[in-house]
C-alpha cells in the first residue's frame, strides 16, 4: 500500500516537471496531477485514521480479553 508520503513525494516529482515543462497545458496538468497526489495524501491519512479509530472502539475490554 502507497503511505502518504509516498503519494506526496509524487506531487513534488510532478512540481518538478513542471518548472521544466514549457507548453501551458503540460504545466496545468502537471499542477493538477500535484493536487491529486495532495488530496490522496490527505485521503489516505483520513482513512488511516479512521481505521485506527475503528480497532480501538472495537478492541475487546482487557478484562474480556482473557489478559
Amino acid at each position: 500500500m502507497i503511505t502518504p508520503a509516498e503519494y506526496r513525494q509524487f506531487a513534488e516529482e510532478c512540481l518538478q516537471a513542471r518548472q521544466l515543462a514549457q507548453v501551458p497545458e503540460v504545466r496545468a496538468a502537471l499542477l493538477l496531477m500535484a493536487q491529486r497526489w495532495v488530496d490522496q495524501a490527505q485521503r489516505a491519512e483520513r482513512n488511516a485514521a479512521l481505521l485506527a479509530d475503528l480497532k480501538t472502539e472495537t478492541a475487546l475490554p482487557h478484562s474480556l480479553s482473557g489478559g
